[in-house]
């Protein structure tokens, strides 16, 4: 059965046919599953959901998030599935994201600290960084690759964030319920790398500082959310000294 990859589609035509290319060119089956935010828009995290509830109600052992503007290479889902079959408490995994138009630039390894800003290990492939897969406190929304027995148990991603701090929250909330998130080093993605929450329109704007003021009330200055974050410290500390 093919691994359904879950985008919600913007605009972008061919940034959507691009995806489904690298999707069409994997090892072992993958397929994209497109909810169509033109037509009706109703964001990263609801979308996604849809897209969840369906491979769930259709007995699927694995679904990968995504975004239309990262491009699995062709190893990618196959790498990935079995980095699952090897981590059986791997709830969600993120593959390395390479910068789409310099593949030497990493620009995910894995999160870091959450907030008020995502922050991500980085780096160089020719310098050898990111070249270990390791637990991370979370991993970035544009691809995660999920185990939906554990998403059966944690549950789906909170839709009171519509597009930011969602994949973080549940990445820490997988966490919280004794399941683990990994960065995998050997599955390889492209990424164009799209809007953030240092740029974009006053509406993105606007969206971006509700979903991280939501994320801020639900988790910070708690104790849990204290002892998730502290966790890797001893990550983020080698991080920052290379």
């Amino acid at each position: 059965m093919p691994v359904p990859y879950i985008v919600p589609f913007y605009k972008n035509t061919a940034q959507l046919e691009k995806c489904k290319a690298a999707l069409a060119a994997q090892t072992e089956p993958a397929e994209p599953w497109v909810w169509d935010n033109n037509v009706n828009n109703v964001y990263y995290t609801k979308a996604q959901n849809l897209g969840l509830r369906w491979a769930l109600k259709n007995g699927h052992e694995f679904a990968m998030v995504g975004t239309q503007d990262c491009y699995l290479k062709p190893e990618a889902t196959a790498t990935l599935i079995q980095f699952m079959r090897d981590h059986p408490r791997c709830a969600i995994a993120g593959p390395k994201q390479l910068l789409a138009s310099n593949e030497d630039v990493i620009v995910h390894a894995g999160g870091t600290v959450a907030y008020p800003a995502g922050s991500h290990h980085g780096g160089l492939v020719s310098r050898g960084e990111g070249a270990v897969s390791r637990k991370m406190p979370w991993v970035n929304g544009a691809v995660m690759f999920a185990r939906l027995e554990a998403i059966v148990e944690i549950g789906l991603m909170d839709e009171n964030m519509l597009m930011l701090g969602s994949d973080s929250d549940w990445c820490f909330t997988a966490r919280a319920r004794n399941w683990e998130v990994w960065y995998c080093a050997e599955a390889v993605c492209l990424h164009e790398v799209g809007v953030s929450n240092r740029g974009g329109s006053p509406e993105l704007m606007k969206i971006f500082q509700a979903d991280m003021g939501y994320f801020r009330d639900k988790w910070i200055g708690s104790a849990l959310y204290a002892r998730l974050s502290t966790e890797f410290v001893y990550m983020d500390s080698a991080a920052r000294q290379k």
